[in-house]
């Protein structure tokens, strides 16, 4: 992004990448903490590993930022599921349950709040074309409102059918792209907050 355009362009989409376990929901669960506290209207979703009684991971929930009692499944884990739950979306091992997501995650873009959250963008949730058309919209958008912090994977990490959507949200002005890495991820919080306020 060239910053010598005169008049600074607005950041108002932060957009996370970096490897799975890097801590992106770690984040985003932070920053809906302190944004809370500014009293700004939050709404979004996170994506959380769920654990099978042995502690080893088998699939993921979807959980909403403004009530973390609402949570709906994402993904399952094949040997954690039977016969008949499984689904033709599926990445690698996960059977993806679309109908499960989209209820849950398709109502938020429908919100007047200030900050969205959306984690993540990824291949899970972009097996729903309703997704993908509201993500396009919620972009294309040109006012600042509201506030967008997305998950992305990383660009070699994206299907090739994918990749205009990730190109355009790369190459958007408003938008600030920053890999998480062990070094910056405790301080990210505190840095989009500046970027908020």
């Amino acid at each position: 992004m060239s910053m010598d355009t005169g008049a600074t362009l607005r950041i108002s989409r932060v957009l996370l990448t970096g490897p799975p376990g890097i801590g992106k929901t770690t984040i985003c669960k932070q920053l809906t903490k302190m944004i809370e506290e500014k009293s700004y209207k939050l709404d979004g979703f996170y994506t959380e590993e769920v654990q099978g009684p042995n502690g080893r991971r088998i699939g993921f929930d979807v959980v909403l930022v403004n009530n973390s009692e609402k949570k709906s499944i994402l993904a399952r884990a094949e040997n954690a599921i039977n016969e008949w739950q499984r689904s033709k979306y599926k990445v690698g091992n996960y059977h993806v349950f679309l109908n499960d997501f989209e209820t849950m995650a398709l109502p938020v873009f429908d919100s007047n709040a200030d900050i969205l959250i959306i984690d993540e963008i990824g291949k899970m949730e972009l097996f729903s074309p309703k997704f993908h058309d509201k993500i396009l919209k919620l972009f294309s958008e040109t006012s600042n409102k509201p506030f967008i912090i997305a998950t992305i994977p990383l660009m070699h990490k994206i299907p090739q059918r994918h990749l205009p959507l990730f190109q355009n949200l790369h190459a958007d002005e408003k938008s600030k792209v920053i890999t998480v890495n062990r070094q910056n991820r405790d301080t990210l919080p505190q840095e989009i907050c500046h970027l908020i306020s």
